[in-house]
């Protein structure tokens, strides 16, 4: 079976303006599979109706069948108004599995796809990523070997590379004649951690905020991808200096009811930790009070207050903490989400015990 990354198909896409007779789609990033259909769709170039783009749904209720899917996807012919795009989700983990009459079916459709119908499965289903990786070596392997052929086109949706998002993000601003900043992108990378492929479902939010600027830089991406803005980061952090418990659980525990992830908040911290052993090192070496704001991109209304954070930070310290805040960056993303929160509770513990 031929298999392809996200970013390799939609390039291919674009430019043959030509879609395979089948399509497997799946991936814990699941939403790039509607990116994808949405591709196919231009390269249809046709207006959609509800008789050449259909969609079927196997979620646990009565549906249609494999066999009568696959019996209008034979029915499509060369008349453009005949031709079709038909998509099966699988949102049920059972139906990833297919019965006898289903492989009968497919089998038979697959030695001789109709050329002018494209049938794309698309596995979209509400699992961890940990769940999703466990499917992936068992179920989705079996679906994989049961739609092999040479005609049908495999697209892992997870197999994206750090370079490519970051080139889709540069691409998708400048289209829109927005300036990205560097720092914006690698601050977008740093709090979205694995979850980074998921930027690309909110760039239209980034592109709405700088609708007037045409700029986003790292206080853009603070407030509008992480829900954490300068004033929050700094509530949060000072708790820990002054080592207030209470105050520092209430931060915590807002922004998890307000669905900010455990992920977001460790790279902030990271990002706030490191500038702090950035401006140290930079006040060695005798920078003014204004070039470090400049170099670490701090907003005027506390660059006084951090200045002075800094200077009564011990060098021991700051080395401290950064070895805690990375351990618990590790920890989070190789122990789930749920590790993480509690992790995060803890930290202000573990900076105090540093005494």
């Amino acid at each position: 079976m031929p298999e392809s990354t996200f970013f390799a198909f939609i390039s291919r896409m674009q430019a043959e303006r030509k879609s395979p007779p089948l399509l497997l789609l799946y991936g814990f990033n699941e939403f790039l599979g509607e990116h994808v259909i949405a591709e196919v769709g231009r390269a249809f170039g046709q207006p959609r109706t509800e008789f050449n783009f259909k969609r079927y749904y196997f979620d646990g209720e009565e549906e249609t069948g494999w066999e009568e899917i696959l019996d209008e996807a034979n029915s499509s012919s060369f008349f453009i108004s005949a031709q079709k795009v038909i998509t099966v989700v699988l949102r049920d983990e059972k139906k990833i599995a297919l019965g006898a009459a289903a492989k009968k079916a497919v089998a038979a459709y697959l030695q001789k796809p109709n050329p002018h119908t494209t049938l794309i499965v698309y596995v979209s289903l509400d699992l961890s990523r940990d769940d999703y990786k466990q499917l992936k070596k068992e179920k989705l392997a079996r679906l994989r070997e049961h739609l092999e052929s040479p005609h049908t086109v495999s697209i892992d949706l997870d197999r994206t590379s750090e370079g490519e998002i970051k080139n889709f993000i540069k691409g998708y601003m400048k289209e829109r004649k927005i300036a990205v900043s560097a720092g914006a992108i690698e601050r977008i990378q740093e709090v979205m951690a694995d979850d980074f492929a998921s930027i690309i479902h909110q760039l239209p939010k980034l592109e709405a905020a700088a609708a007037s600027t045409l700029t986003i830089g790292v206080e853009e991406v603070d407030e509008l991808i992480t829900g954490i803005n300068s004033h929050s980061i700094w509530d949060l952090t000072e708790a820990i200096e002054r080592e207030d418990a209470a105050v520092y659980l209430d931060i915590l525990k807002y922004l998890f009811i307000n669905g900010v992830k455990p992920s977001f908040i460790i790279g902030t911290l990271i990002s706030y930790y490191h500038k702090i052993y950035t401006a140290k090192f930079l006040m060695k070496h005798r920078f003014s009070t204004a070039d470090i704001g400049k170099v670490l991109q701090q907003p005027a209304f506390i660059l006084n207050k951090f200045i002075a954070l800094v200077k009564n930070f011990p060098d021991a310290k700051i080395q401290a903490v950064l070895n805690l805040i990375y351990r618990l960056d590790y920890e989070s993303k190789t122990s789930g989400e749920e590790s993480a929160r509690i992790s995060l509770q803890n930290f202000v513990f573990q900076v105090k015990l540093l005494k």
